[in-house]
């Protein structure tokens, strides 16, 4: 029995041989034994992953099985996994702004919610139980539900949830006594409401999450009329009653820098003149109501308050407003009563540069109704609010054409889901 020569110790001599003179007989063997062997996988190599710097230092040190690298990548392929899968579900949501796909509907039926698909009919209960529940509104993201708890002797909670209905909460301290607005923030992150308070309206923020108190905006400007400007939402647009008289203000997204765009407004009538606040699609025009002793006027205004003037000129109107911009920015849906003796009326639909017709569609109302866009801006839902005759919500072409009716008879405000594009 023999002890093989080890290579260290020949190492030298084969050196010496390689570098004097021609190419050594042995390295036939050498490739005749190492052809059949396989070669080692690319990924397997550190210097594919680390720099050779620190892999040349860690040798001297590291064991023979790269146990410290290996951990190393795995934790380098965990992060491009999780960054993988982050972006993935940011494609999933919808941006606050601009078309969105068609979701479900949501509405509510003796105090109870559910959500129904207008494409299918079916319908599905999600909220139950002995409260009183109502008025329930996706978050512009899809992902979140929100609705009023009306409490046994008075007072109104605002629930979320997620969309399906699971994680109930609630998110203010105390019931509200009076409510006049609710409703998500463009980033999904907050419920805008409005309440009577201390002798005025007040207008807070309340986190979805709870972990923030309630911010107030505009503190004793009376605000109504909230709308955030697209297409970032870094600036809200109000409408502020200060010692009796209307202006419109804007202010920056956290409250600061608030500042008046329009001159004081008519002291009679205080309601309609400089309301139904809207911004276009494209955050650049403002649409808004102006009072006169004989007509009720769509204006519109530069997003800085210049450049005021009438929006729909084409028809003497008796009474135009409640406007409502498409999502897609082509189109905007408003209330416009002809002054031709009828006594009903009707959802007005006209193209969002102001040209062309004022087109019609809808069952003719003997009341007002309440009215959104779907998501892909190819219909409008109307719940009428008043009018025993037309008891559920309706789907309107705004081209003028045929409506129909969901199928499902429920009663609450129009809401509908937005859901990503992708």
């Amino acid at each position: 029995m023999t002890t093989p020569t080890r290579l260290e110790r020949t190492l030298p001599t084969i050196l010496d041989e390689l570098a004097a003179g021609p190419t050594p007989e042995y390295l036939d063997d050498v490739f005749a034994r190492t052809a059949p062997m396989r070669q080692r996988p690319g990924w397997t190599f550190p210097e594919r992953w680390l720099p050779m710097a620190d892999i040349t230092r860690s040798r001297a040190f590291a064991p023979a099985a790269p146990w410290r690298l290996m951990a190393m990548a795995l934790v380098i392929l965990a992060l491009i996994a999780g960054a993988l899968i982050y972006a993935g579900a940011s494609r999933h949501v919808p941006a606050p702004f601009g078309p969105a796909r068609n979701g479900l509907i949501p509405y509510d039926k003796n105090g109870d919610i559910y959500v129904g698909d207008p494409v299918t009919g079916q319908t599905k209960l999600i909220i139950s139980g002995p409260d009183d529940d109502t008025d329930a509104g996706y978050s512009p993201d899809g992902l979140q539900l929100a609705w009023l708890r009306h409490v046994a002797g008075g007072g109104t909670d605002i629930m979320v949830s997620g969309a399906d209905g699971g994680g109930v909460r609630r998110l203010n301290s105390a019931p509200f006594t009076d409510l006049s607005d609710a409703y998500y923030t463009p980033d999904s992150r907050f419920i805008l409401v409005r309440h009577p308070f201390a002798g005025y309206q007040r207008v807070e923020l309340l986190d979805v999450t709870g972990k923030e108190a309630p911010r107030e905006l505009a503190p004793g400007y009376n605000a109504d009329n909230v709308a955030f400007r697209p297409p970032d939402a870094a600036e809200i647009l109000f409408r502020g009653l200060v010692d009796g008289r209307y202006r419109v203000y804007v202010m920056n997204a956290d409250g600061s820098n608030i500042r008046p765009i329009t001159a004081v407004g008519q002291t009679e009538d205080l309601g309609m003149d400089l309301g139904d606040l809207a911004y276009t699609s494209d955050g650049q025009h403002i649409l808004y109501t102006r009072w006169f002793p004989d007509t009720i006027q769509l204006w519109q205004m530069d997003a800085d308050g210049s450049n005021q003037h009438r929006f729909d000129t084409q028809v003497a109107a008796a009474w135009s407003g409640e406007t409502r911009v498409s999502p897609d920015g082509k189109w905007i849906a408003y209330w416009h009563v002809f002054e031709d003796g009828r006594s009903t009326q009707r959802v007005s639909v006209m193209r969002a540069d102001g040209t062309g017709p004022i087109i019609q569609t809808g069952p003719e109302l003997t009341g007002l109704a309440d009215w959104i866009w779907s998501p892909d801006s190819s219909k409008i839902l109307m719940m009428p609010r008043e009018d025993a005759d037309h008891p559920q919500h309706y789907l309107l072409d705004p081209a003028g054409g045929p409506w129909t009716t969901v199928a499902w008879q429920g009663t609450g405000t129009p809401e509908w889901q937005r859901l990503a594009l992708d």
